[in-house]
């Protein structure tokens, strides 16, 4: 454990911790026995992405992943460079960042209440090129096909996903992300960067995760279930490759996206025009249609593991 935390805290008011909660619990439960840390930055930090990643730059034996379930408004950002330049020290040492793609779709969190806060809003660091951003799916946990998790089909929350209002697209994704832009139909309300970074990378089931908070069961939904989730599989490879005499995977999207499409549950149902909800949601009309092949909703799509595995253990 890293940090001024203090577990006590949690069954004076059970509603402190149970982003934590879910983190730790699903990140622990995929990865069985493997050390895990949980990284806790100053409430009063002004900027807690990059004074967390300068904490984990300056730690010699930090663990090969991490994940991470917050976000911000992308333009209120101002240290972005900085913390990406960190994120490719971070790659170079063999540490993998995963972060969630956001639970409001393309209008993000200020939206959920104010429908005049509509537009293309994307979540940083979920955008940021040297990061793996995971959205979120829905379907299978009630024996359905899986579907983009969105908030109109019972989901509570909508995958967050969209461009970069700052980054470039890289070239890894290039291809994908372009023929994306080329088959959607109808073509998305105009307004977002084109040329921008297309957020998120992959997918995971996101709606339903039961978790204890404070000695209670709830149950919790969202993109911060899904990138603990990968970033538990991304242990499990990891550990199979040290095993195998190899390196750790460290950055991962250029194998991400070089990987075979049988490797993927191509999701092509959904949209995420709608902020999170239960009754009635904010509903924009900005936002993306699911399709063939990567989409920003669901990226690449979400793992066959043993596939997944096996491909990534052969790099």
């Amino acid at each position: 454990m890293i940090g001024p935390e203090d577990p006590t805290e949690c069954k004076k008011d059970p509603s402190k911790c149970g982003e934590a909660n879910l983190d730790v619990q699903y990140i622990t439960s995929i990865a069985e026995g493997a050390t895990t840390w949980f990284w806790s930055i100053d409430a009063t930090s002004q900027d807690p992405f990059t004074d967390w990643v300068y904490a984990v730059d300056n730690e010699p034996n930090a663990p090969f992943v991490h994940s991470i379930s917050y976000g911000g408004y992308e333009y209120e950002s101002t240290t972005m460079d900085s913390f990406n330049l960190e994120l490719q020290k971070l790659g170079l040492r063999g540490m993998s960042v995963i972060i969630s793609s956001g639970d409001d779709g393309v209008a993000n969190y200020n939206a959920r209440g104010d429908a005049s806060q509509c537009g293309y809003n994307p979540s940083f660091p979920a955008t940021s090129p040297f990061a793996t951003a995971v959205g979120a799916t829905q379907g299978p946990e009630s024996n359905s096909d899986e579907v983009a998790c969105t908030s109109s089909t019972g989901g509570l929350i909508t995958t967050g996903g969209g461009f970069s209002t700052i980054f470039d697209r890289p070239s890894y994704q290039d291809k994908q992300v372009t023929n994306y832009l080329n088959i959607v139909s109808p073509q998305p309300y105009a307004g977002f960067n084109t040329k921008g970074r297309g957020i998120p990378d992959v997918a995971i089931m996101g709606h339903n995760y039961v978790i204890v908070d404070g000695g209670q069961f709830e149950v919790e939904s969202g993109t911060s279930a899904s990138a603990p989730v990968f970033a538990g599989m991304i242990t499990l490879v990891n550990n199979a490759r040290l095993l195998a005499g190899k390196k750790t995977l460290g950055f991962l999207n250029q194998a991400l996206y070089n990987l075979d499409s049988s490797i993927w549950n191509d999701i092509t149902k959904g949209e995420n025009n709608c902020c999170a909800g239960q009754a009635q949601p904010i509903c924009c009309k900005q936002g993306f249609t699911a399709a063939i092949g990567w989409d920003p909703l669901t990226g690449l799509g979400t793992p066959k593991f043993d596939k997944f595995l096996a491909a990534l253990l052969a790099l």
